[in-house]
């Protein structure tokens, strides 16, 4: 993932902290939705997919806290930043106990609002890279459960798709190379019974 595909929803009801916020988000090259209030950030939560929503916690209609709750139930690896008054402090520390992943407080740095969506941002990709990674484990054992009728068969198609499968995780840091190359050669030689090979 890169930043133009990390999708932030600023929800804010002032007019010029949630234009400012926008931009300076845009200028950084991430992908911006806008809302002026609760109800609004909650249907664009809806429609959208969404991995990081900037929330005041007091607005009209609905306010940060039910934009945090809709989140959790809608888009759990969605992350969550309150942007919070100094007197609503003890509030905003409440909500990361309800599963806020940050806050920040009012008025904020430029450098502080960047740093907690860099935050966010690398959050996303390690849950991308945990999907990717399970997704392949999960397809590299069901591959190489076939090994044997591949042998036996003599299929080229799944005898490719299991060596791409292999150095996927490779690439994943999951294997070794030479673990890798074991397997690949077991399958070349159709040696799917799991017999003893060379490498020590």
């Amino acid at each position: 993932m890169i930043k133009e595909d990390f999708k932030i929803l600023v929800a804010e009801d002032d007019d010029i902290v949630r234009e400012v916020i926008s931009s300076i988000l845009l200028r950084e090259g991430y992908s911006v939705f806008t809302a002026k209030d609760g109800l609004e950030a909650i249907r664009i939560l809806m429609m959208d997919d969404v991995h990081l929503i900037l929330t005041a916690l007091r607005m009209p209609n609905a306010d940060g806290i039910e934009v945090l709750r809709q989140a959790i139930k809608n888009a759990p690896d969605c992350s969550v930043v309150l942007l919070t008054a100094y007197g609503s402090l003890d509030s905003a520390l409440d909500a990361l106990k309800d599963g806020a992943f940050d806050y920040l407080t009012k008025p904020f740095r430029i450098q502080e609002l960047l740093f907690v969506v860099e935050k966010a941002f690398k959050r996303t990709l390690y849950i991308e890279e945990q999907k990717e990674l399970k997704k392949h484990l999960r397809d590299t054992y069901r591959d190489l459960q076939l090994i044997k009728r591949v042998t036996k068969n003599n299929d080229p198609m799944t005898t490719i798709s299991c060596i791409e499968r292999i150095s996927k995780l490779v690439d994943l840091n999951v294997l070794s190379p030479h673990d890798a190359e074991i397997l690949k050669e077991r399958l070349v030689k159709g040696d799917g019974e799991g017999k003893s090979s060379d490498s020590g």
